[in-house]
């Protein structure tokens, strides 16, 4: 029995050392199991301003497609009035020439009457459609300013919307700009400046004219061809922009018969129209307006003497742009929250499985197509140093 109790005299501090390591293994596991807590927390805010971030790129891409599709329209416009002009005169001098001709003169009168009747409705419905593309340009632009504004304005709450759904103890936490010493969204402000067709180095200008239709580009082709004897149509609309950036669309369509001889040949002017939105046709080169003025030389000179103007008021195009988006330039945001931290950002990416383009090549980031996504990063170690030296310095100032 004394040995007995004896042992048992020497087992309570063994015990009592047991019950203190599995008390510290249980406040362990809990402090490990709320700072893995805090880090999934931190990842989702980091997430999420991340995809903030993606959709606004996403939304002013979406927008400065729609104001390039905008300006195409008036492009298109300005064709279709300038062709409207053409055929308007193409029809009259049909007109003339079957005056006496039984039957034919009739039904040529009808269409000529027909088409100077539909002149006057056409140009209001035209002129319509300019003031209505206006506001939806002015439309377009005031989004992209208003999602510059309330998107920088919204993450900080959204964060504090996902941390609000999350049990965190006294929380504290703020997002910045990677790598780590500003807050968001002042860097954020200045990443998408806004930008116009005079101070971009002609990128719009150049979007402009690769995003032109069949119509807009060339409607040059032969009408008619028989022995000595050819009808050639010649036309397309041009983008002109001035010394400040401001464009200026003009469209010629022109019409001539080609009687070739021996030793020459002779055009005739059959029709031809030239209309425009900004500044009139001052002068132009022979491989303008779809080569007119090489294929229908005479004619091109009588349209240009005869322009119409739609409106006299030549704009720049103005939309919100970052020209240099390589993938070291692309946002990123940290979030510190009491202990950890997280890091998300965006990238750009056209699986060609899905979006192929037509030359197979591989696409740069750009803000025209809505392709951004956002994803969790890793922190580096010049950013993981910047952060501990920052925290552990506001701490020591607070002792």
């Amino acid at each position: 029995m004394r040995s007995r109790g004896f042992t048992s005299i020497w087992l309570l501090p063994i015990l009592a050392a047991l019950l203190v390591l599995t008390l510290a293994v249980m406040r362990g596991s809990q402090n490990i199991r709320s700072v893995w807590y805090q880090q999934n927390v931190a990842d989702n805010m980091a997430s999420s301003a991340a995809t903030l971030l993606a959709r606004e790129l996403n939304l002013l891409s979406l927008i400065n497609r729609a104001l390039l599709a905008n300006e195409l329209t008036l492009a298109q416009l300005a064709g279709l009035y300038s062709w409207f002009q053409m055929m308007r005169d193409v029809v009259d001098r049909n007109a003339a020439v079957s005056t006496w001709i039984p039957y034919l003169n009739s039904v040529t009168r009808q269409i000529a009457v027909a088409v100077g009747h539909a002149e006057r409705p056409l140009t209001a419905i035209i002129r319509s459609t300019l003031y209505f593309q206006h506001l939806i340009t002015t439309a377009l632009r005031a989004t992209q300013w208003f999602a510059r504004l309330t998107f920088s304005l919204e993450i900080p709450r959204t964060l504090a919307e996902v941390l609000a759904h999350h049990d965190v103890e006294q929380p504290s936490w703020q997002v910045l700009h990677a790598p780590g010493l500003i807050q968001l969204p002042w860097l954020w402000w200045s990443y998408v400046p806004p930008q116009h067709s005079g101070n971009d180095s002609g990128l719009a200008h150049r979007l402009m004219l690769a995003s032109m239709d069949g119509f807009t580009r060339e409607r040059s082709y032969k009408w008619f061809s028989a022995l000595q004897v050819s009808v050639k149509k010649a036309g397309a609309a041009r983008l002109q922009s001035d010394t400040r950036g401001q464009w200026s669309w003009q469209s010629m369509d022109t019409v001539a018969i080609h009687i070739t001889g021996l030793l020459d040949s002779e055009e005739l002017p059959w029709g031809d129209g030239l209309s425009y939105l900004g500044h009139k046709v001052s002068q132009y080169g022979p491989n303008d307006f779809g080569n007119s003025p090489t294929i229908n030389p005479r004619t091109s000179a009588w349209a240009q003497a005869m322009q119409h103007s739609l409106t006299d008021t030549a704009r720049r195009f103005n939309y919100f742009n970052r020209r240099d988006l390589e993938p070291d330039d692309w946002p990123q945001v940290i979030v510190v929250l009491n202990d950890v931290t997280a890091k998300a950002g965006v990238f750009f990416s056209r699986p060609q499985s899905l979006f192929p383009r037509i030359d197979a090549a591989s696409e740069q980031a750009n803000l025209f197509n809505s392709l951004w996504q956002p994803q969790l990063l890793s922190l580096t170690l010049a950013e993981k140093g910047l952060l501990a030296s920052l925290y552990s310095g506001g701490q020591e100032n607070e002792n």
